[in-house]
């Protein structure tokens, strides 16, 4: 009977959750989220050098308000651009734009809980230097950063 007690107690203390392990997943919120975005963008465009002409990558030149069109599907195109045409490549400037790094990770979190659909940018719509599309995501960023309650 006391080997019952002592595996029912074991196996209840091993269910219970921990107050305050590392290993409790964290609930990101949309400031949280956001937040974190501001802070990667300022970091990868600081640690991004100014290109000369001819190594510039350029990406699509995304219109914010275009149609009554939000932040959300903004930051979801702005997100297949990064991943097709950054992402992939090699060298240490790139580092921030990999997959498994903080800003592609919060940007894809966001997407997923805000976005249903997400349609490609326009083929046709203009280029601009990677530098430039970096300014103006981060100026999004901190639109609906300031916008979240």
């Amino acid at each position: 009977m006391k080997t019952i007690l002592l595996l029912a107690f074991t196996v209840f203390v091993s269910c219970a959750p921990a107050a305050n392990s590392d290993k409790t997943p964290v609930r990101h919120t949309d400031k949280t989220l956001l937040g974190e975005l501001v802070d990667e963008l300022i970091t990868a465009m600081k640690d991004f050098p100014k290109e000369t002409e001819e190594k510039q990558i350029f990406l699509k030149d995304l219109q914010m308000n275009i149609m009554g069109h939000k932040h959300e599907v903004f930051f979801c195109q702005a997100e297949q651009e990064l991943k097709t045409k950054v992402s992939g490549l090699s060298g240490a400037k790139f580092d921030h734009f990999r997959f498994d790094k903080k800003l592609m990770r919060n940007l894809n979190m966001y997407n997923k809980h805000h976005v249903k659909t997400c349609k490609p940018a326009d083929e046709d719509q203009v280029q601009i230097p990677l530098c430039a599309f970096l300014k103006n995501l981060l100026t999004s960023v901190k639109s609906a950063f300031s916008q979240v309650k």
